[in-house]
């Protein structure tokens, strides 16, 4: 039962129980009560009876409501009320306690442990339990139901240093749990990353495809500042018209940003395979974006390369912009959007460049340029840095093999505490010889026709092609109004000529999704077989999207 606390026991006022929040916590980090205690306190309370000559001693810790018996000389430990320890009240003491006649000590005379309630101790000592803070865990009592004794200043003092030798043990305890959950925690992490790493590695493509006149050089250099891997990716698409090079990273350093990098790179690889052009490729990604959970977005810049002709299209979600070496070494002009996952209904402009003659094309994750060894920068002067180092390494490798330009790239990034990194080093050789092209943009009414038809003529004539005009004009002609009718779009108009082939491209562009259809008409009617009379007149016809709109082609055999 519990017994009333005496009167005359200590108040909980001392520096000892004065915070008994931090106590408590204290407690807590030194003692695990689940686990068995220290094998040499055993050795520790027989040493204290020996010492004071007392037949029974106990390692106590007392918590908010008991007092818990750990190791014990003379009798079974066991747990108790902490309002019915002397212990408890002994704390509030500050230091060791001695009561050689605890019935005689008006301090314990009415204690329930001494008054015959619950006891009837008669010689109490107790040396409190202190860490180097000065928070009290219990204590080191000893004591004799039997007879009175006095201890002598040595015997107290005595045991005062098994006190804190007995916070010793607890103390070395306390590192042991921390080292081991310490390492359980770098175990957790490091098996959080070779997951994550592992994801990523199976999302990205374990071969880049290569063109006829196209080289690709990757590489990958994963992060240090976290345990887990981000989510830089990159891709390499060869489609009938293009050789798309896709870089991208997503915001994050777990397996979500892994995850959600591969579903980035699935969805733009699905609308470059549809034949989407870059701009038109982010901004659905982008919508797609919008019904992913989480809030997670992705920077990416996408590259459409015309093997042929060297003709190459370039749209950015918040992404650096590629960088060409041929000669001199500078990004490509193009005007980024937002990152993907950002503003619902983003656009994203396309640029179009041409490459005349042998190129290097460099696309990156921005970790490649914010490398470590740049102190005392700010975060634009860093990568401003980190971007001059880039450039030099491509203008002074032009003839350097695109393997060993890539690990000179990565070189300043090595040695940790980076952001991943990620490069497509890309070689091009040029327009294929014999390949030539030209475009128009004509105007948005009747006059395209006519413009079209003038400027096809005169084209034919500069390349000698005469002998296809007439065949060439008319399917030009049907192109042509077709788009105007049917999409009341600005209009232009490609032509290729690709010499080993034999054969005249035609490409008018427009503004419209909708694919055209050939049809049969009866004799009487007035439309419908413009398409119809391109199909007989082409080799083949196909339609290339292009953003909002599309490019209908048609190939002409020349002699």
């Amino acid at each position: 039962m519990n017994a009333a606390v005496p009167a005359s026991a200590p108040a909980e006022t001392s520096d000892v129980l004065g915070d008994e929040t931090a106590r408590l916590a204290a407690l807590r980090e030194y003692v695990d009560v689940a686990a068995a205690p220290p094998a040499e306190l055993q050795a520790v309370v027989r040493l204290a009876a020996r010492l004071t000559g007392l037949p029974n001693a106990v390692v106590n810790i007392i918590d908010e409501h008991h007092q818990r018996q750990l190791v014990a000389e003379g009798f079974d430990p066991g747990t108790s009320e902490r309002g019915e320890s002397m212990c408890y009240y002994a704390l509030g003491a500050g230091g060791l306690v001695h009561a050689a006649d605890a019935r005689r000590d008006v301090r314990w005379a009415a204690h329930p442990w001494v008054d015959g309630t619950l006891g009837h101790v008669r010689s109490y000592a107790a040396a409190p339990l202190l860490t180097p803070d000065h928070q009290a865990l219990g204590t080191l009592c000893v004591f004799d139901e039997a007879a009175p004794r006095q201890l002598s200043d040595e015997q107290r003092a005595g045991l005062a240093d098994l006190a804190t030798m007995v916070v010793s043990l607890f103390d070395r305890e306390r590192r042991a749990r921390l080292v081991a959950r310490h390492e359980e925690e770098l175990r957790l992490a490091r098996a959080a990353a070779e997951t994550a790493r592992a994801l990523q590695e199976a999302l990205l493509p374990h071969a880049l495809p290569t063109g006829e006149r196209v080289r690709v050089t990757s590489r990958y250099l994963p992060g240090t500042d976290g345990a887990e891997i981000g989510g830089d990716f990159f891709d390499a698409i060869r489609t009938d018209t293009a050789f798309v090079l896709v870089m991208g990273d997503v915001q994050g350093h777990n397996s979500a940003a892994a995850a959600l990098m591969g579903r980035v790179r699935t969805a733009v690889r699905a609308y470059v395979s549809e034949g989407h052009e870059p701009s038109a490729v982010l901004e659905r990604t982008n919508r797609l974006m919008q019904s992913f959970e989480g809030d997670l977005f992705a920077t990416c810049c996408l590259l459409a390369l015309d093997e042929r002709t060297g003709e190459v299209a370039v749209a950015s979600a918040g992404h650096p912009a590629p960088v060409v070496a041929a000669g001199d070494v500078g990004a490509l002009d193009v005007d980024p959007g937002p990152p993907l996952g950002v503003q619902e209904e983003a656009t994203y402009p396309q640029s179009r460049h041409r490459l005349t003659g042998p190129s290097r094309l460099l696309l990156y994750t921005d970790g490649l340029v914010e490398w470590p060894g740049q102190g005392g920068q700010g975060t634009h002067e860093a990568t401003a840095t980190g971007e001059a180092a880039m450039r030099r390494a491509l203008t002074d490798g032009p003839g350097v093999d695109a393997e060993t330009l890539a690990d000179r790239l990565l070189a300043p990034v090595r040695g940790g505490g980076h952001d991943d990194a990620a490069l497509l080093v890309v070689d091009y050789d040029g327009p294929a010889p014999g390949t030539r092209e030209n475009r128009l943009v004509l105007p948005a009414d009747t006059r395209a026709v006519g413009a079209a038809r003038d400027w096809l003529r005169t084209t034919l004539h500069a390349w000698e092609l005469t002998g296809t005009a007439d065949e060439a004009e008319l399917v030009v002609s049907e192109l042509v109004t077709n788009a105007l009718l049917h999409t009341g779009s600005p209009t232009a108009l490609t032509l290729r000529h690709e010499v080993a082939d034999r054969l005249l491209c035609v490409g008018v562009e427009d503004g419209s999704t909708q694919h055209p259809q050939p049809r049969t008409s009866d004799d009487d009617a007035t439309g419908g077989r413009g398409m119809h009379i391109v199909q007989l007149l082409a080799q083949r016809w196909w339609v290339a999207p292009r953003g909002d709109g599309k490019t209908v082609w048609a190939d002409l055999l020349v002699a």
